[in-house]
């Protein structure tokens, strides 16, 4: 009797990472993805100050890079390098969800007085911020599929500067939508060139069934929900003056005391020393604007 000979390398793929159907390509291992990075998604614009909010995930499709472009704009892009992906991770989301957050992390309330095109400095840095914290979100989406780290790399409006694709390449986009005011109908896209997917070994990709004593995913799911949740006093002294015992009990209603505002404040976490701001403003609101965050003994 015959011995069945091994499957191709080919076929291991196909049958765990993509399907060939038509003459399409299928991703089921991707539905993992999305599902798991839709919930990372609503937790992390929670986070940054909009609590009912909740992510929609629509089904995925396939476009050319030139028409995933042309349907996100006007947008924000973020493009990621993540081995052992041959290929980039990219993502849009509408440049109004941006400057919506921004206006929510100094105090507002996510209403935005006029549409404008240009960012200002603290935007761009507060978008290659909220770019690398997807990325780790996207990691954890992935954990359980394939090793990947996405590490940003590039934050543009322009998508003709996302050089690493070209505009007929065939992207595996996934849409979610956010649900619930201020952002409702916002939708952050997330793009895979076909090619890096279907480049992918299917010896590279991790089981789903984790091992024995791994920690339960559940529960350490559960863990990681809780600590984000917990909420840290964070504290800026903006003056310290100084007056003579005779002067403080000669105060009555009505005295002055001069303050001298300095240029660089401290921020402290919980008491301890986190972070040196500048004193500023932001839509209208006081607001502090992080300038140098310190070092931990281990360099974290």
């Amino acid at each position: 009797m015959k011995t069945p000979s091994a499957p191709a390398p080919a076929d291991n793929k196909a049958s765990l990472l993509l399907r060939k159907a038509a003459d399409s390509y299928a991703f089921p291992a991707l539905e993992g993805v999305a599902n798991q990075f839709a919930r990372s998604l609503r937790d992390l614009v929670r986070a940054l100050g909009a609590p009912a909010i909740q992510v929609e995930r629509a089904g995925a499709e396939q476009l050319s890079f030139a028409e995933w472009s042309a349907s996100a704009a006007p947008a924000i892009f973020w493009r990621y390098h993540a081995p052992p992906l041959k290929g980039p991770v990219l993502l849009a989301a509408p440049r109004t969800l941006l400057l919506q957050l921004v206006d929510i992390f100094y105090g507002g309330k996510g209403q935005l007085a006029a549409e404008r095109e240009e960012l200002t400095d603290a935007e761009e840095r507060f978008a290659a911020r909220l770019g690398r914290d997807i990325g780790l979100q996207l990691a954890g989406a992935w954990r359980d599929k394939l090793a990947i780290e996405p590490e940003l790399d590039y934050v543009t409006a322009d998508p003709t500067k996302l050089a690493a694709v070209r505009a007929d390449d065939e992207l595996f986009v996934q849409r979610f939508t956010l649900r619930g005011a201020p952002f409702e109908g916002r939708t952050i896209m997330c793009a895979y060139p076909v090619a890096a997917l279907r480049s992918v070994a299917g010896d590279e990709l991790l089981p789903e069934v984790q091992g024995a004593g791994a920690a339960d995913p559940a529960w350490t799911g559960a863990l990681d929900k809780a600590l984000r949740d917990v909420r840290m006093p964070v504290r800026s002294v903006l003056a310290r003056p100084e007056i003579s015992l005779v002067k403080l009990l000669a105060l009555e209603v009505g005295d002055i005391i001069p303050l001298s505002m300095p240029r660089h404040v401290p921020v402290t976490v919980a008491g301890r020393s986190f972070a040196f701001g500048s004193i500023g403003e932001a839509n209208g609101n006081a607001a502090i604007m992080i300038d140098h965050i310190e070092k931990g003994p281990d360099h974290d």
